[in-house]
């Protein structure tokens, strides 16, 4: 083989080789990245030398739209930094099981649109930073330091307990280019879901101490949601099965096991609140007013059940047992 003929050889594989190289560095960046001079949240001064590890995946369990202190201050700095506005809860009383942390208060959704050039290249800037190494050389650190448990926006999705993956398709959005997959593909939103430590605010982005894991409030074996907020649990909930109906169960009764265990309360609306005003025998309006919560109270005390006006695990199993469910 000629020197000629080698050198050119050798040159081929070089720029072969330069294209992967390329490629790696796209595949792991945030999905449409944008240049230009974005801006990028402050970083806070103090933060202590260690940094949390990387959130393990925490499922929702219960229904609680009550605002987390850690999820409304990372939407502020969001908004703060891009004039982005943010939502954090989505009702759960239509829901027949715990699928989102929008039910328990840690998620955030910040409103980009990718096909916006300005909030294309933002929204690029905040992921970059919240995903970057520190000076320090600790990997996605600000993430971690947030408690972000995983991210999903144009298309792809990123998780801290996948994160060697990097950036992975969602859930077929790449084929599904339309404006009427903008929503569902999240290319006008991020969705940013939080760990309980980051939702809560306890994190060292926050706090300036390092926070370990919260494994939230865990769902009880013959219940499908859990209380909700609890004090920090530092150990891994164990995983049952779904509660399901006994075979010849009543329609009412087929209709409460999936919201077994949601702690339904006065201010609330929704599917959920009319199963529970069935299973009282009152009204199914929709709505948990206070007649609804004075009614409650009543059937708590019939049978002996804590009477606070409001639906919680103790007033299911005793709800449930009015029906004709019989103990695990």
């Amino acid at each position: 083989m000629s020197t000629l003929l080698i050198r050119r050889r050798l040159r081929a594989a070089g720029l072969v080789l330069s294209a992967l190289a390329s490629l790696a560095i796209v595949t792991a960046a945030p999905p449409a990245q944008a240049g230009g001079n974005a801006p990028v949240p402050p970083t806070p001064t103090g933060l202590p030398v260690a940094v949390e590890g990387l959130s393990p995946y925490v499922p929702a369990t219960g229904c609680d739209l009550r605002t987390r202190a850690g999820s409304a201050k990372l939407g502020n700095l969001i908004r703060a930094t891009y004039g982005a506005t943010y939502g954090l809860a989505r009702t759960c009383t239509s829901a027949t099981s715990p699928s989102s942390e929008h039910f328990d208060g840690r998620s955030v959704d910040t409103f980009f649109n990718v096909r916006n050039t300005t909030e294309r290249a933002n929204a690029s800037a905040l992921l970059t930073w919240m995903l970057k190494t520190d000076a320090a050389g600790n990997r996605y650190a600000n993430a971690r330091r947030l408690g972000v448990m995983y991210v999903i926006w144009n298309n792809q999705i990123w998780s801290s307990y996948r994160s060697a993956e990097g950036w992975r398709p969602y859930n077929g959005c790449a084929t599904t280019t339309s404006t009427g997959y903008d929503t569902a593909c999240h290319r006008n939103h991020i969705h940013i879901s939080l760990s309980w430590e980051g939702a809560l605010g306890r994190t060292s982005f926050w706090s300036k101490q390092v926070a370990p894991v919260d494994w939230g409030p865990c769902r009880p074996a013959d219940l499908n949601w859990s209380a909700g907020d609890a004090a920090p649990n530092p150990r891994r909930c164990a995983s049952y099965p779904t509660v399901k109906a006994p075979a010849g169960a009543s329609a009412l009764l087929r209709e409460m096991v999936p919201r077994s265990g949601m702690v339904l309360r006065p201010g609330m609306s929704g599917p959920a609140v009319m199963t529970l005003q069935k299973a009282i025998g009152i009204p199914a309006t929709g709505s948990f007013s206070s007649t609804t919560k004075s009614r409650l109270i009543s059937w708590q005390q019939a049978r002996h059940v804590p009477a606070y006006g409001i639906a919680y695990p103790s007033t299911w199993r005793a709800l449930l047992a009015a029906h004709g469910m019989k103990p695990a």
